[in-house]
């Protein structure tokens, strides 16, 4: 044990500066795509021709990567951790035409991969159960940068235990890889350290007290935001199954298809380019300030599509926060409609239930919604449960009924 949690503080400390490094290139990116360019071009703000563009170009960026060789599994299988250095180049280059250029998808996936290709590289030299170890340790330090509290990674851990994802035995070391990783990032002694993430999302009311409508209305969220996402999983195995048959031409009409999505939102209900691509946690704020309840039932529904066709047509990146943006505009939709219910309440509700369908993880998803809208305060934490635990029961009716078995993470051994 000594010498797994030895190994878990290298390894988380590696995990979080490769975590880092990562999304600074992402960001970098998407700056220059997004922001810099259009400037250069004389363009004010970012018309929707440039989305379809440059959603055009991520998708000839991805197929240009295939060439490198197999890189990270679909979003629709679960989280990966065995991804190692021999396929470092091929997942990351498709994360980062993903993610840049605009698909609906999170970063979370291509953090794991970080922390796998980094303590794959470095134990190399070791045994295949020390690999794999060191890689799954890698990969919880990686993600654990992305989650704004390194409790809600280790609830994940404990999920991925409780569904025999991962043994228990390794509990303990990927505990003390989350710490190390974190402490990268707050800093310890002279080293200021890389900077946390803030998720919580601003432009929420604190909730003083719940009523009985209240539980009632939440209860509806719940049930429309899980099944939003459901639909996201629906449409995403349809799309996979013609990504399957004709990759090249599916992911190129993903493109064209998320692209006219988002030309949709912008032209006809004047909203910003961002509120569809992308994988949706810095557009929240925004969404929330909405006060068209036509207009944010727009958003949600354009956005849950193009998650879905983003699931499957060969892009790649984490189902986490797109997830949590489609709960969001539930939430905001039903609290404009009921407005005697508080929107904060609602928002956390949604992202709970939304979570809960996609991942199959209730625990992570309540806390997850709990720290992303922190705002409205702990009093709303039934509503969490409430969200999270329909979530995850309409995603196993869902799974039961198609067939589809995927759990998170993809079943690993270490």
């Amino acid at each position: 044990m000594a010498g797994a949690i030895g190994l878990a503080i290298g390894i988380g400390i590696l995990a979080a500066i490769g975590a880092a490094a990562f999304l600074t290139i992402m960001s970098w990116g998407t700056d220059v795509i997004w922001e810099w360019l259009p400037a250069q071009f004389g363009l004010a703000e970012v018309p929707w021709w440039w989305v379809m563009v440059f959603l055009l170009v991520g998708a000839l960026l991805v197929i240009a990567a295939w060439r490198l060789g197999e890189g990270m599994g679909s979003p629709l299988d679960g989280f990966h951790f065995d991804i190692g250095p021999s396929r470092a180049a091929a997942a990351l280059s498709v994360a980062l035409a993903t993610l840049i250029f605009g698909a609906v998808l999170g970063p979370e996936a291509p953090l794991i991969v970080c922390g796998t290709v980094i303590g794959g590289f470095v134990t190399r030299k070791k045994s295949p159960q020390i690999q794999q170890l060191a890689m799954a340790l890698g990969g919880i330090a990686a993600i654990g940068t992305i989650l704004g509290n390194p409790f809600i990674a280790a609830f994940m851990v404990l999920e991925f235990a409780a569904l025999g994802a991962m043994p228990r035995q390794i509990l303990i070391p990927l505990f003390m890889a989350l710490a190390s990783g974190y402490l990268v990032l707050t800093g310890i002694g002279p080293f200021a350290g890389l900077g946390t993430l803030d998720l919580a999302v601003p432009g929420l009311t604190e909730v003083d007290r719940l009523t009985f409508v209240d539980l009632g209305v939440g209860l509806v969220v719940a049930v429309l935001a899980a099944i939003a996402v459901l639909i996201s999983r629906q449409v995403g195995y349809a799309t996979q199954k013609l990504a399957k048959a004709r990759p090249a031409p599916t992911i190129i009409g993903a493109a064209l298809v998320i692209g006219g999505l988002a030309s949709f939102v912008m032209v006809v209900f004047d909203q910003p380019y961002f509120m569809v691509p992308f994988s949706g946690e810095t557009a929240m704020p925004s969404l929330i300030a909405e006060t068209s309840a036509i207009t944010v039932l727009a958003i949600f529904v354009t956005k849950a599509l193009a998650y879905g066709v983003s699931l499957g047509s060969g892009f790649r990146g984490g189902p986490i926060f797109p997830a949590t943006f489609v709960g969001v505009g539930v939430g905001v939709f039903v609290g404009l409609i009921v407005t005697t219910t508080p929107i904060s309440a609602l928002v956390v509700t949604g992202i709970a239930a939304s979570c809960a369908a996609m991942l199959k993880l209730p625990f992570s998803s309540g806390m997850l919604a709990l720290v992303i809208g922190a705002g409205a305060g702990l009093v709303v934490t039934p509503l969490a449960i409430i969200g999270a635990v329909v979530g995850v029961v309409l995603r196993l009716a869902y799974d039961k009924a198609t067939g589809h078995q995927a759990s998170t993470p993809a079943t690993t051994t270490a």
